[in-house]
């Protein structure tokens, strides 16, 4: 995975949703009705679900791994300490007593390279783009998850819906939306994502 910095993960991100969009949405974006969605549109709008769900999930690592890569090396580089460097460290248990005496520098750095280890360990196994997989992420990074309620709602049902689809859940009925009302969803979820990215960016790591 090629990371680019928080404006070109999204860049990405938006292209690819887009794509997706225009495959499985856009031959029900016309007028609206007030008919029930129908087996056709309800299953590319399930496919349209699933795909954006992946979509956002990679976003959220490659961002997680592009703050965690730069906070490291901005120590060991350049000796610099920011937000993320401090939020890291504030994770990572301190050293033993009887460790090895070192620079002040190379305690930092070797705290720095298991924080590190930890935190990609978190990002490769990350499974979901809820709020609480969300916070695991970038909470340890120094970086704030968006705390909007109409957009986090939207999170919250396009996670909901995917997991219906993706694992056939036959516990609950069905979430079924039109492709307008899933397109909605998805835009609140992109907003979201521009401002977690914002946000990355912001933490100047």
């Amino acid at each position: 995975m090629k990371l680019k910095g928080p404006s070109a993960e999204f860049r990405a991100l938006v292209r690819a949703v887009n794509e997706v969009e225009t495959r499985f949405l856009a031959p029900y974006l016309g007028p609206p009705t007030l008919n029930a969605p129908g087996r056709r549109e309800t299953l590319d709008v399930a496919a349209y679900v699933v795909l954006v769900h992946g979509l956002l999930e990679d976003f959220a690592e490659g961002l997680a791994l592009w703050v965690l890569g730069k906070s490291v090396a901005n120590w060991t580089s350049q000796r610099r300490t920011t937000r993320s460097t401090a939020s890291l460290l504030l994770y990572q248990k301190a050293p033993s007593d009887d460790a090895p005496s070192s620079s002040v520098f190379d305690n930092i750095r070797k705290a720095l390279d298991e924080a590190k280890t930890r935190m990609s360990n978190v990002v490769f196994d990350n499974h979901g783009i809820a709020l609480k997989d969300l916070r695991a992420l970038f909470i340890p990074l120094g970086v704030n998850v968006p705390a909007d309620p109409v957009l986090t709602s939207s999170l919250e049902l396009l996670v909901t819906m995917r997991h219906q689809w993706a694992h056939q859940d036959r516990r609950h009925a069905k979430v079924v939306k039109s492709a307008v009302d899933a397109k909605t969803t998805v835009s609140d979820c992109l907003n979201l994502a521009k401002r977690l990215s914002t946000e990355a960016a912001s933490v100047r790591p």
